[in-house]
């Protein structure tokens, strides 16, 4: 095969010419991102065998990523090191996310891909783009790559990637037909569903659950409309926080936090408020908002994040302001 005819499919080189490929996560890697990528650098490592494969983490991982990166470890590289004939983003989102991998592809010679399942913006910084915002999890993009490639998955990487949608989709509660009928072609190719539940089950850590009372001690309060939204601020697990409040009952959740002189905001949402109300809380709220304080933001309908040179309680109350403007309904405390 000549490598014009790898123009229109991955890896989009000629695979015998590859030396060197790095798969980016979004900074604080999250389940998907990181399994993604250690399925995708085995379908990878099939295609051109020759390549070497690294998987590059900024900022590091989750608590819950990491624990899973010991059973599934990969060899990772800082963007200190040298360049590399391929560079694929995976579940990135925005470009801020590649914290200072964005610069290294961008003065790069190497080709650049993005894979993911977020609704995308900016492609400038991509030679190619793999994406469907219909996925609920980018393993899911990943494991139609296999697929087209017709080459079947390890059990490691059909587990790996098991695991990725079901954290992604809350245990494939809100999959799709189509991420369904891929879960089930995962077990047939040696995954346990039963293992992945173990595992997406860990025990939380002593921080974790410090995180989440404190969160519940400051908590405030608001009637939307006919929607419930709780705020407060923590200083670590804003996302494990959003996701106990909604599980709790709020429609909505709003956790703010401050890190390395920024506030980090996570966002969560019912499945029912989103469906209802229509309002995507990655592109129309954390996006916005996240511009609107000189950063960014992103993320999916029911759950989103954004970073902002601010103070935590600006930019959850900001976040606030703005689903408040498209609820049509002003925001009233709950004593």
């Amino acid at each position: 095969m000549t490598s014009e005819d790898w123009s229109g499919r991955f890896p989009f080189a000629d695979p015998d010419s590859l030396r060197s490929a790095v798969l980016v996560c979004h900074r604080n890697a999250d389940p998907d991102a990181y399994l993604s990528a250690y399925a995708l650098s085995a379908l990878l490592r099939r295609l051109a065998p020759a390549c070497e494969v690294f998987i590059a983490t900024p900022d590091g991982m989750t608590t819950l990523t990491s624990k899973l990166a010991e059973r599934f470890p990969h060899p990772t590289v800082e963007e200190e090191g040298g360049d590399h004939d391929l560079y694929v983003a995976v579940d990135v989102g925005d470009t801020e996310l590649l914290k200072g991998w964005r610069a290294k592809m961008q003065a790069s010679e190497g080709v650049t891909v993005l894979i993911d399942h977020h609704p995308i913006r900016d492609v400038e910084l991509y030679d190619h783009v793999i994406a469907d915002a219909k996925a609920t999890s980018s393993a899911e993009v990943v494991f139609r790559l296999f697929a087209e490639a017709n080459i079947r998955p390890d059990r490691a990487s059909a587990q790996a990637l098991l695991l990725a949608m079901m954290f992604d989709s809350s245990h494939l509660s809100i999959a799709g037909e189509e991420g369904l009928r891929l879960a089930v072609k995962l077990m047939d190719a040696g995954a346990d569903l039963t293992q992945a539940r173990r595992d997406l089950r860990s025990e939380p850590d002593y921080g974790e659950v410090m995180a989440k009372l404190k969160g519940v001690q400051r908590l405030k309060v608001y009637r939307v409309g006919e929607w419930v939204v709780s705020t407060t601020t923590i200083g670590s697990f804003q996302a494990h926080v959003a996701r106990a409040l909604v599980f709790l009952g709020a429609d909505v959740a709003v956790v703010g936090g401050e890190s390395e002189e920024e506030a980090r905001v996570s966002l969560r949402a019912t499945q029912r408020f989103s469906e209802r109300t229509g309002v995507e809380l990655g592109t129309q709220v954390a996006e916005e908002v996240g511009k609107e304080l000189g950063g960014h933001g992103g993320g999916h309908a029911t759950a989103a994040s954004l970073s902002a040179p601010t103070d935590e309680n600006d930019a959850v109350e900001r976040c606030l302001t703005r689903l408040s403007a498209l609820l049509g309904a002003e925001a009233h405390a709950i004593a």
